[in-house]
């Protein structure tokens, strides 16, 4: 199996009617990379958060690794948060194609930042969304999206320190660990001054 954190936004955005139809594959299944995502909720997911953090000069959501560290972060620490997230993907899937008849991935960056937009609001059809409330969903993915982005890299997300390189920051103390990197010059320590020359 490839490495998650090889796949871009490109490669999610090239694949995604494909594996859009595979949502209903369920986790844990031989032809996923991911350890608790199917391939079909990794690019439904890699879409949506693409939209919160969007790629310009610097690299977006999905290429910063936000994906692998959601993923991770079901199949160990909030495993049972799972069936909500798979919920909510799919209710976004169904919500994508009553609205526009296509699936989430296949819809344009315009027609998909308005669809969440929509979700963010709480305007999501019963049918769709049962009793997972669209707004908190979207709070969820708003929140996990943020955290991979900005957290530490150890957690799957934030790949190279794209955040922190990007913000001009160095790596936050971690008990125990030395920073693997040299803070930047503009934020590196002053050296210290010279003594004064003493008078007579």
């Amino acid at each position: 199996m490839g490495d998650p954190y090889a796949v871009g936004r490109r490669g999610f955005l090239k694949t995604g009617a494909v594996a859009a139809a595979a949502t209903a594959v369920a986790c844990g299944k031989p032809d996923s990379r991911w350890r608790a995502l199917s391939e079909g909720e990794a690019q439904t997911l890699a879409a949506a958060c693409d939209q919160i953090i969007p790629a310009d000069q610097d690299p977006g959501a999905s290429q910063a690794g936000v994906v692998v560290f959601i993923d991770r972060q079901l199949a160990t620490r909030q495993k049972k948060t799972l069936p909500t997230w798979q919920a909510g993907i799919a209710a976004l899937e169904a919500t994508a194609r009553r609205r526009q008849g296509k699936t989430f991935v296949e819809l344009s960056a315009d027609q998909q930042t308005a669809l969440l937009q929509q979700i963010e609001r709480g305007e999501g059809d019963k049918a769709d969304w049962g009793e997972l409330a669209p707004a908190d969903f979207f709070r969820l993915l708003h929140g996990h999206t943020m955290m991979g982005f900005y957290g530490d890299p150890r957690h799957g997300g934030n790949k190279e320190r794209v955040a922190w390189r990007m913000l001009g920051m160095p790596d936050p103390p971690v008990r125990g660990r030395l920073h693997e990197t040299p803070p930047p010059p503009a934020l590196a320590p002053r050296p210290a001054a010279a003594p004064a020359p003493r008078k007579g």
